[in-house]
């Protein structure tokens, strides 16, 4: 195995590391055992590139580290797995960036403390900055489906997708960065999840449910079997559209329509289950996509405020401004120009 320069990042050293290389075909070998066959391709000098790969967890959750190449020595990679098939994938970003897309439906640019979910049911690519890291937790498919069905009402596993755009809310963010935390330290910690079962299934189940709740959930032809509730279905309908179209201009007569329900009815739907209104959420989605764009033409240039907010549907400026300032804590010319 060629050996890197670089240390292994000490934060996640108490990981079991599998790669540690400036081999190309011998990272994708070994990444590929670990999870599933995967192309990866060095956008650069491939004397350049390199890799570290390491992995811990107890039974029913594995975390794993990832990092290709370094901030100041590396080259551009670009990773194109096979479906998953059995499990999922939640993945934070902790140094660089990424931008992972799904052919044909969703692209999500992902910095420093955000996360997104890679699900069985799609394919995708992950286009890696020089130095990203990332952390990730991976559950098993048929876990986080009983999740989605206890969460939804139904009977036996659903087929649970999800969007690439994160959580649902800044709160539902720091739930899921609370127990996807706690799983990180009982595995750094060397915890008793890893000897009693009790523990770690306790663990598991916690955070497939808390996946299922957090993050942004699609599933098709279901609905919740509670008094009074308003179909589960119609508002992933909604979610879906949005998510695979927040450029576009939408009304809320136009999403009541792709949900078959009346708009009241709609609105009592997102009230119920997201807490927002149909086009808050709508507001919502715009105003990360237009994060991820502010963070990325920080690093190039490509972009002034003003082209971000017309590209996501704010064609007021103040208006984006104060939505942006609400739900990010700072103006977007900070994002722009840290």
């Amino acid at each position: 195995m060629a050996q890197l320069s670089a240390a292994v990042p000490g934060d996640l050293s108490k990981l079991t590391t599998l790669v540690h290389s400036n081999d190309l075909e011998e990272t994708r070998d070994i990444i590929s055992n670990a999870y599933s066959p995967y192309r990866l391709d060095c956008l650069g000098d491939a004397r350049e590139f390199s890799a570290w790969y390491a992995e811990s967890g107890f039974p029913g959750i594995t975390v794993s580290g990832l990092q290709y190449g370094s901030p100041h020595l590396g080259a551009e990679t670009l990773i194109r797995p096979q479906p998953l098939g059995t499990y999922l994938l939640v993945c934070e970003v902790t140094h660089g960036r990424v931008t992972v897309s799904s052919p044909g439906r969703e692209e999500c640019r992902v910095g420093p403390g955000e996360t997104y979910v890679l699900d069985p049911y799609r394919s995708f690519q992950v286009h890696w900055s020089p130095g990203a890291r990332m952390i990730t937790v991976r559950l098993a498919r048929e876990t986080v489906e009983r999740a989605a069905a206890d969460a939804l009402g139904v009977e036996g596993p659903l087929r649970a997708r999800f969007a690439l755009g994160g959580a649902i809310s800044p709160q539902a963010a720091r739930t899921w960065a609370g127990i996807s935390g706690a799983v990180l330290r009982e595995v750094l910690g060397e915890g008793i999840a890893r000897t009693n079962p009790l523990v770690a299934t306790h663990l598991t189940q916690t955070a497939a449910a808390l996946l299922v709740g957090t993050q942004r959930l699609i599933t098709e032809g279901v609905d919740a079997q509670r008094t009074g509730a308003v179909s589960h279905a119609a508002v992933r309908r909604v979610m879906a559209l949005v998510e695979e179209q927040a450029d576009q201009p939408h009304t809320l007569a136009d999403l009541a329509a792709t949900a078959r329900l009346s708009p009241r009815a709609l609105q009592e739907a997102f009230r119920r289950h997201l807490d927002t209104t149909p086009l808050g959420y709508l507001r919502e989605v715009r105003l990360a996509r237009a994060h991820q764009d502010l963070l990325a033409a920080g690093q190039d240039g490509s972009a002034t405020v003003s082209d971000v907010a017309y590209r996501w549907g704010f064609s007021n400026l103040g208006r984006f401004a104060t939505y942006y300032r609400n739900q990010y804590g700072h103006p977007p010319s900070k994002t722009l120009t840290p």
